[in-house]
């Protein structure tokens, strides 16, 4: 009967530990420091991302961030601190732990059915008038953690932040790519982030250097990489944020700062109760880096946005809220090649590219700066190119300046002239200049709370009269387009408008640019200098998502041979799926799409020679066909077409010249 018993309770308390150490995972952790007030461990649904949470004796709160045991953020702060109450001087006051679960549907992006599935904990801290939220969560393919404030009376109201205690301690002999603040115009602070990823060392990070997200770097002695950024910055009433080195003595640590581009004055005041902007970081192997959508699955199954008034409105106006007006689709764009040559007032050639629109069965055509330069004339050519364009049934997007045209972010003047061009039938605006490059003494421009919240009253506006945006001049995507869907496109990238852009600027920019969100780089066919060949602007058209692609060259080019006719007939902008093949940054990427009727293959490679493989596993059962274009000659200024037969068992190695590209439809 003692061996019973003594087995019995041997069992149990084998069970009890086994089931502390799943709570120690899950909610509540182990206090390694006897003098620690708590810590908690919040793990992915797989079980292979952990992220730390530890409330120090002094009541300082920090995490970490290990993927399958390896650190990808060590020890880091987090907090913020305000005028109003000293938040480092809290008691806890309640913890909970939840799984966000759910699925939605995208209009746009890189796939069409998304599924997220997350551990969240919440720990809330009382202050001696506020209370702060600290909410993590653990993804399956990285962690976001944001804070909320609120006064513990219930009140609303302004408080000012004096700075945000965000770190991130990546590891000092890890590699970084990123993009360093550059000022776009002398006297201005003005930032478009229209310049290179480069490669730099973390542990010889500069404190005096401005750091833009996103970037990414890698886990060392592990095939890991992170993508850090942020989301659901427009509607947080914050500023957008950047990263700088807290010192530098090489230890990794990068302060979340407030943004170096805008109007700094009073650009701290923000109301409460407040929600910051989510901090992301998408954490695995690069294939998973790059198909995740971690930066718009934060957002949960968010209700597309819908005004004040919903309820008060006719069923005919809140249908305008479903969206379902919402169309992606190719736009035909002629400023980049004629750019000094033929003014963008003369409307005979937009109807040459209203022609090359309906000949290529694109959706849109786009008219550029100084459209509506003829004040005599503009509103009757206006109307007469949208009826024509109409019939032919394709829709007319027109570009203005986000700050001039609008009498520096004046309301009622954007209300006024999106009504005049709704009312002349225009489809959707191309708004430029939001970075205050071409402003006179702006109210407010880059990434100050003012500017980021004119991006919102953009967003909504157009959204009343069912009107697309693609913005321009701009900052990076933060995950808006999940509340505001007819935000299809847009540029923060180091385009083609730079005509010397260089294939080692492309690569790069796909691995970490494109993970964000929808991309503007307006590919053309033939190249713009030596430095990309004419299979590598091809597979651009391919690989950049966005929900209405600009297609920049003469529109012969696109016309006068059947086998480009036929190829950019199909680009995509509407996405079943996006699959990374492969490819190492600096050097070369690779990826496919799939749409409704093709799979495509894009790769692109950077300055030197290579043969680079692909495995065709991705499609289903079956045979395919696959039209393979590639270039001529080092040269790149032609391509050459070959047809061959694929299954999923296929895999291919092509020889790619230096700049050089591949670009492949495949159908079954």
């Amino acid at each position: 009967m003692k061996k019973k018993l003594s087995l019995m309770i041997l069992c149990l308390t084998v069970v009890s530990l086994l089931v502390c150490a799943f709570v120690a995972c899950n909610e509540k952790g182990p206090v390694d420091n006897l003098n620690d007030k708590g810590t908690w461990c919040v793990t992915s649904p797989d079980g292979t991302i952990k992220a730390n949470l530890v409330l120090d004796a002094y009541g300082a709160l920090t995490y970490s961030v290990t993927k399958d045991g390896k650190t990808v953020v060590e020890k880091s702060t987090l907090g913020i601190d305000i005028e109003e109450d000293d938040l480092s001087v809290t008691t806890l006051h309640k913890e909970s732990q939840r799984t966000v679960k759910g699925e939605y549907d995208n209009i746009s992006g890189k796939v069409s059915h998304v599924a997220y599935n997350a551990n969240e904990t919440t720990l809330t801290f009382k202050a001696w008038e506020f209370y702060i939220d600290v909410i993590m969560r653990a993804y399956d393919d990285g962690y976001a953690f944001r804070y909320n404030v609120r006064k513990i009376d219930g009140t609303s109201g302004v408080m000012t932040i004096k700075s945000e205690n965000t770190t991130f301690a990546l590891p000092t002999d890890g590699t970084m790519w990123a993009q360093k603040y550059v000022t776009n115009k002398a006297g201005l602070e003005c930032f478009s982030y229209e310049v290179s990823y480069q490669m730099r060392s973390i542990s010889a990070l500069n404190s005096s250097e401005y750091i833009a997200m996103p970037l990414i770097y890698n886990v060392p002695n592990t095939e890991y990489y992170s993508l850090v950024t942020e989301s659901e910055l427009v509607g947080s009433g914050l500023y957008g944020s950047f990263l700088k080195a807290q010192n530098d003595d090489g230890n990794g640590v990068m302060q979340t700062v407030h943004t170096p581009a805008g109007i700094a004055v009073d650009d701290n005041k923000v109301e409460y109760p407040f929600e910051s902007p989510w901090r992301v970081g998408i954490v695995g192997d690069m294939k998973t880096v790059q198909e995740s959508e971690l930066v718009e699955k934060v957002y949960d199954d968010t209700e597309y946005w819908k005004p004040d008034n919903y309820d008060e409105l006719s069923d005919e106006e809140q249908e305008i809220y479903n969206y379902d007006w919402v169309e992606t689709g190719t736009c035909a764009w002629n400023w980049l090649v004629y750019n000094g040559n033929r003014d963008q007032s003369d409307f005979n050639l937009h109807y040459e590219y209203l022609s090359l629109a309906q000949q290529m069965g694109w959706k849109y055509v786009l008219l550029d700066g100084g459209w509506d330069s003829n004040s005599s004339k503009w509103e009757s050519n206006l109307r007469s190119f949208v009826n024509s364009a109409r019939s032919k049934g394709i829709k007319v997007l027109v570009w203005c300046n986000a700050l001039t045209t609008f009498g520096n972010g004046n309301l009622a003047i954007l209300q006024s002239k999106l009504d005049k061009w709704a009312e002349c039938g225009v489809a959707g605006i191309k708004i430029d200049f939001f970075d205050g490059q071409n402003a006179t003494d702006p109210t407010h421009q880059g990434e100050d709370i003012n500017t980021i919240k004119w991006y919102e009253s953009i967003y909504q506006e157009t959204a009343k009269r069912k009107m697309v945006v693609n913005c321009h001049g701009c900052n990076k995507p933060t995950g808006e387009r999940r509340l505001y869907p007819n935000v299809i496109n847009r540029e923060a990238v180091y385009g083609n408008e730079f005509k010397q852009v260089s294939s080692s600027v492309t690569v790069n920019e796909l691995f970490v640019r494109n993970v964000v969100g929808p991309t503007d780089f307006t590919p053309v066919l033939n190249p713009l200098s030596n430095n990309l060949t004419k299979a590598h602007q091809m597979a651009l058209a391919l690989l950049f998502e966005s929900g209405a692609p600009s297609m920049a060259d003469f529109a012969k080019a696109y016309t006068e041979d059947n086998d480009i006719y036929s190829f950019y007939k199909t680009i995509p902008s509407l996405r079943k799926q996006t699959v990374f093949l492969g490819g190492m940054l600096d050097e070369y990427y690779a990826g496919a799409v799939e749409t409704e009727d093709y799979w495509f293959v894009g790769i692109v490679n950077s300055t030197i020679d290579d043969n680079i493989t692909v495995d065709f596993s991705f499609l289903g059962d079956g045979e395919y066909v696959a039209e393979v274009f590639t270039d001529v000659d080092a040269r790149g200024k032609s391509v050459q077409k070959q047809t061959i037969n694929v299954t999923n068992n296929t895999s291919k190695t092509f020889a790619v010249y230096a700049n050089g590209g591949v670009a492949i439809r495949i159908k079954k």
